[in-house]
């Protein structure tokens, strides 16, 4: 034979050996890479799964505590029992208004009749009036709302309609 011949056989059994070898890197490296896939799909699916599970956990843990620490607030004030307190208070205090307004409201037509008195007067009433206003909107209102409120959040009818304040008309000279 000649040498191109053999040199020709050569490089053929060598390409053949180095294709072969190359086959069985790439098997291999095809092999390890499922292997590797597979693997972090296990890890991922458990890792997703335990987190769900923590998740769960976590959400009954806190409607648990948000109902208990519901149940505390409402045993620490306990709304109806302050109420039965200062009900009967209100109900004499009421009664005592009445008669006390009876007879302001005849001493004020009395003093009315000086004109210093009636100029002094009506500048108070006009100050009077914006202080209820103000004290009914940034106290009364808000304290309301809380005493109604209840133990648990109910839905909210819409509360009716007051009918504005009637003002009595100035006494006539």
């Amino acid at each position: 034979m000649s040498i191109t011949s053999d040199i020709r056989s050569y490089a053929d059994t060598a390409l053949g050996q180095g294709k072969q070898v190359l086959d069985q890197a790439r098997e291999q490296a095809q092999t390890q890479l499922t292997d590797v896939t597979g693997r972090y799909n296990e890890v991922v699916g458990k890792l997703t799964g335990e987190a769900k599970t923590n998740v769960s956990e976590l959400r009954e843990k806190s409607v648990a505590a948000v109902s208990d620490l519901r149940a505390q607030a409402e045993k620490a004030v306990n709304l109806e029992a302050i109420k039965a307190a200062v009900e009967p208070y209100l109900t004499q205090a009421k009664g005592y208004s009445s008669t006390v307004t009876e007879k302001v409201e005849e001493l004020l037509e009395t003093a009315k009749k000086n004109d210093q008195f009636a100029k002094l007067y009506a500048a108070a009433e006009s100050l009077t009036t914006t202080v209820v206003e103000t004290v009914q909107e940034r106290v009364l209102k808000p304290v309301k709302e809380l005493a109604n409120r209840g133990p648990k959040p109910v839905a909210t009818k819409a509360p009716a309609k007051k009918a504005p304040a009637k003002k009595k008309a100035p006494a006539k000279k």
